[in-house]
């Protein structure tokens, strides 16, 4: 399996583990769609980019929290006791993404 293959993979796996409870839990597509491709792109960056001044276990904690902060904009009128939700699963994915780019790279 090549890098970005690998990347892809990982990508959809980190979005399907945060949308699974979502959808469980009855959220909207749009949000379910939302956190999916966030964790996509997310893993895609961070297989292929290296963050300056970070330890390569922070590189995807620190894009993935990058690439959410426009859905913490976004859910700031309306339901503020998501946002550190939204924040410990940014960091946690992340992390499992530097993880997986670390160990199956």
């Amino acid at each position: 399996m090549d890098h970005f293959t690998l990347s892809l993979c990982v990508g959809a796996a980190a979005g399907a583990l945060d949308v699974l409870p979502k959808v469980f839990q009855g959220a909207s597509a749009r949000s379910c769609f939302s956190a999916f491709f966030i964790f996509l792109f997310s893993a895609v960056i961070v297989f292929h980019a290296d963050l300056p001044y970070l330890p390569w276990w922070a590189d995807g904690m620190g894009t993935t929290l990058m690439l959410s902060i426009p859905v913490f904009f976004t859910l700031a009128g309306k339901e503020r006791k998501t946002i550190p939700v939204f924040v410990f699963d940014a960091l946690l994915f992340g992390l499992l993404i530097s993880l997986a780019e670390r160990y199956l790279s």
